[in-house]
């Protein structure tokens, strides 16, 4: 089939999901809201934390990915288990992780230190979730570093030249590209500046998502998305440039090499604490949720809030109706850039550079006579979903030796027996892989929910949510039940259908 026969619904899904409503918001904030948004310092300032922001997040991910990626070289007991440790808080809900962070460090966290509208919270609930994002490709990436560095220093080169000379740079696509998209998360990110910076420390998605609900600005909300757009496109791109150098790079997963015991149980015993202390707010979550007996049962029959079976029905119907329209897009996206579709290659990721608070005010403007309706939150969701079911499924397609194909097709197979007695087979790792991603998103998602919610479609994470817009120790117990709940139906549905017998 035709790459662009294939591409045809992806664009048409897009102009009507996407582009269209962000023409609406362009031509709402470049006419009556950008004079009055860009003479203001207040939004200046706010563009400015969320460029320090983003711009520290992926630093210290870099500085702290780095060294733990030369750990990761070596074989250790629970080596499988803390790298894939490290990706798992990506896929966790927003609200899950800051209602974590919450119950250590917060007002009334167990170790009595109060980070709550610091920076120092951000950085480090951000390092949490995008640690992993640095980490695999780095690990997967310093295999194919050894040669040249061997023939380096095989031509008289000292072990620091060549490092310097040839290692660094060989390690600067991988580099870059890994702190890109963490910028590009954390420079956009709603939900934890939300329920952890306070007022003082809120991106601009946050300032997006006021001026939407409590002024109903929307000229002032459409600005600061342009401004946001402003920054992010021109790093989307850069991204996508540096991951065609840093596929280019990455060969086989080269296995660990032996060390001593001493020495794997001296690792095994000093990663183990790095993430024990990185990773302390999550198990302080469920510390806590421990310590309100009570609430496990009231959650479930409140009277004053959504029950938690409901919210969990709504969360997972929600969830599947979004997968079925997400996994078709996805298939179509990924066979017709792997067909050689560039074009699409570089729109179907829009959806990851726009915001989904920006998502849910576009819908609001450009589909007036379909607010309040389930098809707009189910579309949302499977836009903001299926670009991380396809970029997993790409690499799968990208890794199929064309030889298998053509004798398939020499053999006389018919394009479906050619799919699933050959191509399936070798593709499904990557699709579980990319499914267990859109579907960790689409059960977590809060920024669209968050606009284009009505109460009667309570999710897991705005019933967290609503119970944290409540003072008293009961509905933070409660909040604290379901933020458990939530973690422990998201991280087992997501490594139930990730699952892989090697790294």
């Amino acid at each position: 089939m035709s790459r662009w026969l294939l591409a045809l619904p992806v664009l048409a899904f897009l102009g009507w999901a996407l582009l269209y409503p962000l023409g609406r918001i362009l031509a709402l904030g470049l006419g009556e809201g950008i004079g009055a948004t860009f003479s203001n310092p207040y939004y200046w300032g706010r563009l400015g934390w969320s460029l320090v922001y983003g711009l520290g997040s992926s630093l210290l991910c870099i500085l702290l990915a780095l060294p733990l990626a030369y750990a990761f070289r070596y074989r250790f007991p629970g080596r499988a288990f803390l790298l894939t440790a490290s990706t798992v808080p990506f896929v966790l809900p927003t609200v899950v992780v800051a209602i974590g962070f919450l119950s250590l460090v917060g007002p009334r966290g167990v170790l009595g230190v109060n980070l709550y509208g610091t920076p120092g919270i951000l950085f480090w609930a951000s390092v949490l979730y995008n640690l992993g994002l640095v980490l695999r490709p780095l690990v997967a990436l310093l295999p194919g570093l050894e040669p040249p560095l061997a023939a380096a220093r095989t031509l008289g080169a000292t072990p620091l030249r060549a490092y310097w000379r040839v290692g660094v740079p060989l390690l600067m696509p991988g580099l870059l590209s890994g702190g890109s998209l963490v910028f590009l998360y954390s420079f956009t990110s709603f939900g934890v500046p939300l329920l952890l910076g306070g007022i003082r420390w809120g991106t601009l998605e946050v300032e997006t998502y006021t001026a939407l609900a409590y002024r109903l600005a929307f000229p002032q909300a459409t600005a600061l998305v342009l401004m946001q757009l402003a920054v992010s496109l021109p790093v989307l791109l850069l991204y996508l440039r540096l991951q065609e150098r840093f596929a280019l790079q990455v060969g086989t997963f080269g296995p660990p090499r032996p060390v001593s015991a001493r020495g794997a149980w001296a690792l095994t015993g000093g990663l183990g604490m790095v993430f024990l202390l990185l990773y302390s707010p999550l198990l302080s979550l469920f510390f806590r949720a421990l310590q309100y007996p009570g609430a496990w049962e009231s959650v479930w029959h409140s009277t004053d809030f959504t029950p938690a079976g409901l919210a969990l029905g709504h969360t997972l119907a929600f969830a599947g109706l979004a997968l079925l329209m997400g996994v078709p897009l996805a298939g179509l996206y990924a066979y017709a850039v792997w067909r050689g579709n560039r074009f699409l290659d570089g729109l179907g990721l829009l959806p990851l550079l726009v915001s989904p608070v920006a998502v849910g005010l576009g819908y609001l403007l450009a589909y007036p006579g379909l607010r309040g309706s389930l098809f707009l939150l189910i579309a949302a969701y499977a836009l903001l979903s299926y670009p991380l079911l396809a970029r997993a499924w790409l690499p799968s397609l990208r890794a199929m030796p064309k030889s298998l194909l053509e004798a398939a097709r020499v053999l006389g197979a018919t394009p479906w027996r050619r799919f699933w007695r050959v191509e399936w087979p070798l593709v499904q790792p990557g699709f579980r892989g990319g499914l267990a991603l859109a579907l960790a998103a689409v059960m977590g998602e809060f920024g669209a929910t968050l606009v284009l919610q009505r109460p009667e479609w309570t999710t897991l994470s705005l019933a967290i949510y609503e119970r944290l817009g409540r003072p008293g120790q009961a509905p933070f117990g409660e909040a604290l039940v379901l933020a458990a709940l939530l973690c422990l139906v998201g991280s087992g549905l997501f490594l139930g259908i990730a699952r892989r017998k090697e790294d």
